[in-house]
């Protein structure tokens, strides 16, 4: 693992401990596939693959509490993006997340990208929004751009609402 990628793990280590954690071999190995994962949105099941490529013993249900703990922990960030499995990350510094609703991509931007929205529910509603857990879904530029002025339409939402 190159310099900043060991950087990087001590850092969640470090975390881990910080928040009372201990690091075991499990955590080590799931920060380690984690941190080298091209796409550091990764599913449960992806971390397991990645864990699983190194050693090939591993069950499946360890990472799987292990992923849990570090989300407990705080180290790691679980978010719904969409319909499918839900999706692990580190949390190695504060974002939001956009997701496109065609194309499946996801952004990320500033952490403060909400705040006034938050601000605006809370105030007219006493609602208080988490936006750390509310990915934006919506259209890509990408998505937007290649499908001409209609692409701006968006699905209606899935969810029924009470």
């Amino acid at each position: 693992m190159h310099t900043e990628a060991t950087g990087a793990s001590d850092h969640i280590l470090e975390r881990i401990r910080d928040e009372g954690g201990r690091v075991t071999v499990t955590r080590r190995l799931v920060v380690d596939a984690m941190l080298a994962s091209s796409d550091h949105h990764l599913t449960a099941n992806d971390v397991v693959d990645a864990v699983r490529s190194r050693h090939p013993d591993f069950h499946r249900s360890t990472v799987y509490r292990t992923l849990d703990r570090l989300t407990d922990l705080g180290v790691v960030d679980r978010m719904q993006m969409g319909t499918g499995p839900a999706v692990y990350h580190l949390s190695v510094r504060p974002h939001r997340h956009l997701v496109c609703d065609r194309c499946g991509a996801v952004q990320e931007v500033p952490p403060d990208v909400l705040d006034d929205v938050v601000d605006q529910v809370a105030t007219a509603t006493g609602f208080v929004v988490d936006p750390a857990s509310t990915p934006l879904h919506g259209l890509c530029a990408a998505c937007t751009t290649d499908a001409g002025p209609a692409s701006t339409a968006l699905r209606p939402p899935t969810r029924a609402h009470a």
